[in-house]
Protein backbone atom coordinates (compact mmCIF):
# COMPACT_ATOMS: atom_id res chain seq x y z
CA UNK A 1 0.00 0.00 0.00
CA UNK A 2 1.70 3.14 -0.88
CA UNK A 3 1.49 6.90 0.28
CA UNK A 4 -1.34 8.00 -1.48
CA UNK A 5 -3.56 5.38 -0.56
CA UNK A 6 -2.55 5.47 3.31
CA UNK A 7 -3.53 9.17 3.03
CA UNK A 8 -6.62 8.62 1.21
CA UNK A 9 -7.38 6.17 4.41
CA UNK A 10 -6.66 8.57 6.52
CA UNK A 11 -9.01 11.14 5.77
CA UNK A 12 -11.64 8.47 5.60
CA UNK A 13 -10.83 7.79 8.84
CA UNK A 14 -11.07 11.66 9.78
CA UNK A 15 -14.74 12.39 7.85
CA UNK A 16 -15.96 9.04 9.67
CA UNK A 17 -15.55 10.68 13.13
CA UNK A 18 -15.75 14.51 11.99
CA UNK A 19 -19.29 13.17 10.27
CA UNK A 20 -20.40 10.40 12.96
CA UNK A 21 -19.74 13.34 15.85
CA UNK A 22 -21.17 16.11 13.74
CA UNK A 23 -24.21 14.59 13.18
CA UNK A 24 -25.09 13.21 16.73
CA UNK A 25 -24.64 16.30 18.14
CA UNK A 26 -26.79 17.88 15.45
CA UNK A 27 -29.54 15.22 15.97
CA UNK A 28 -28.53 14.12 19.26
CA UNK A 29 -32.46 12.14 19.84
CA UNK A 30 -31.92 10.78 16.62
CA UNK A 31 -28.50 9.03 16.72
CA UNK A 32 -29.51 7.79 20.29
CA UNK A 33 -32.20 5.63 19.01
CA UNK A 34 -30.06 4.60 16.10
CA UNK A 35 -27.49 2.90 18.23
CA UNK A 36 -29.26 2.17 21.71
CA UNK A 37 -32.49 1.10 23.33
CA UNK A 38 -33.92 3.07 26.33
CA UNK A 39 -33.91 7.25 26.04
CA UNK A 40 -31.33 9.80 26.13
CA UNK A 41 -32.26 12.76 28.38
CA UNK A 42 -30.84 16.06 27.48
CA UNK A 43 -32.83 17.83 30.25
CA UNK A 44 -30.71 16.01 32.40
CA UNK A 45 -27.34 18.60 32.37
CA UNK A 46 -25.09 15.83 33.14
CA UNK A 47 -26.23 13.59 30.39
CA UNK A 48 -26.41 16.70 28.34
CA UNK A 49 -22.51 17.60 28.75
CA UNK A 50 -21.32 14.17 28.67
CA UNK A 51 -22.86 13.22 25.26
CA UNK A 52 -21.57 16.55 23.72
CA UNK A 53 -18.42 16.13 25.29
CA UNK A 54 -17.94 12.73 23.89
CA UNK A 55 -19.07 13.45 20.36
CA UNK A 56 -16.88 16.84 20.19
CA UNK A 57 -13.61 14.31 21.44
CA UNK A 58 -14.57 12.57 18.54
CA UNK A 59 -15.15 15.05 15.78
CA UNK A 60 -11.28 15.94 17.43
CA UNK A 61 -9.88 12.41 16.57
CA UNK A 62 -11.05 12.97 13.78
CA UNK A 63 -9.35 16.21 12.91
CA UNK A 64 -6.26 14.60 14.39
CA UNK A 65 -6.85 12.02 11.74
CA UNK A 66 -6.19 14.40 8.54
CA UNK A 67 -3.58 15.94 10.33
CA UNK A 68 -1.63 12.56 10.78
CA UNK A 69 -2.70 12.22 6.91
CA UNK A 70 -1.34 15.44 5.60
CA UNK A 71 1.97 15.25 7.47
CA UNK A 72 3.09 11.49 7.56
CA UNK A 73 6.03 12.27 10.44
CA UNK A 74 3.37 12.73 13.01
CA UNK A 75 1.54 10.00 12.26
CA UNK A 76 2.96 7.60 14.71
CA UNK A 77 1.76 8.94 18.43
CA UNK A 78 -1.76 9.32 16.64
CA UNK A 79 -2.64 6.57 15.18
CA UNK A 80 -1.07 4.41 17.92
CA UNK A 81 -3.79 6.33 20.47
CA UNK A 82 -6.42 6.24 18.12
CA UNK A 83 -6.39 2.98 17.51
CA UNK A 84 -6.44 1.68 20.95
CA UNK A 85 -9.39 3.57 21.40
CA UNK A 86 -10.76 2.24 18.39
CA UNK A 87 -10.59 -1.00 20.00
CA UNK A 88 -11.86 0.34 23.18
CA UNK A 89 -14.53 1.56 21.59
CA UNK A 90 -15.22 -1.17 19.68
CA UNK A 91 -15.30 -3.81 23.25
CA UNK A 92 -17.71 -0.67 25.03
CA UNK A 93 -20.00 -1.61 21.50
CA UNK A 94 -20.03 -5.35 21.82
CA UNK A 95 -20.60 -5.40 25.79
CA UNK A 96 -23.60 -3.00 25.17
CA UNK A 97 -25.00 -5.12 22.33
CA UNK A 98 -24.89 -8.17 24.05
CA UNK A 99 -26.17 -6.63 27.14
CA UNK A 100 -28.99 -5.60 24.94
CA UNK A 101 -28.25 -2.20 25.24
CA UNK A 102 -27.07 -1.55 21.79
CA UNK A 103 -28.32 -1.96 18.82
CA UNK A 104 -26.71 -4.09 15.96
CA UNK A 105 -26.31 -0.33 14.39
CA UNK A 106 -23.92 0.41 17.31
CA UNK A 107 -21.90 -2.66 16.62
CA UNK A 108 -21.40 -2.14 13.19
CA UNK A 109 -20.18 1.37 14.33
CA UNK A 110 -17.69 -1.08 16.47
CA UNK A 111 -16.61 -3.09 13.53
CA UNK A 112 -15.78 -0.58 11.42
CA UNK A 113 -13.55 1.00 13.60
CA UNK A 114 -11.55 -2.13 14.50
CA UNK A 115 -11.25 -2.23 10.42
CA UNK A 116 -10.11 1.35 11.06
CA UNK A 117 -7.42 0.23 14.35
CA UNK A 118 -5.98 -2.11 12.21
CA UNK A 119 -5.34 0.10 9.04
CA UNK A 120 -3.35 2.13 11.41
CA UNK A 121 -1.75 -0.99 13.33
CA UNK A 122 -0.74 -0.85 9.44
CA UNK A 123 0.36 2.13 8.62
CA UNK A 124 2.71 2.00 11.42
CA UNK A 125 3.97 -1.30 10.84
CA UNK A 126 4.47 -0.67 7.65
CA UNK A 127 6.72 3.05 8.61
CA UNK A 128 8.81 0.79 10.91
CA UNK A 129 9.70 -1.40 8.12
CA UNK A 130 10.63 0.95 5.57
CA UNK A 131 12.87 2.66 8.53
CA UNK A 132 14.34 -0.76 9.02
CA UNK A 133 14.86 -0.84 5.49
CA UNK A 134 16.42 2.43 5.14
CA UNK A 135 18.92 1.95 8.00
CA UNK A 136 20.42 -1.07 6.29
Amino acid sequence: MGETWRRRALYLAAAWNVVGGVGALIDPVGHFAQLYHGALSLGDPLQAFFFRATWVNVIAWGVGYGLAARHPAARGPVLLAGGAGKLGYFGLCLSLYLGGAGTAMLLATGVIDVAFAAFFAHVLWARRSEAAAQDR
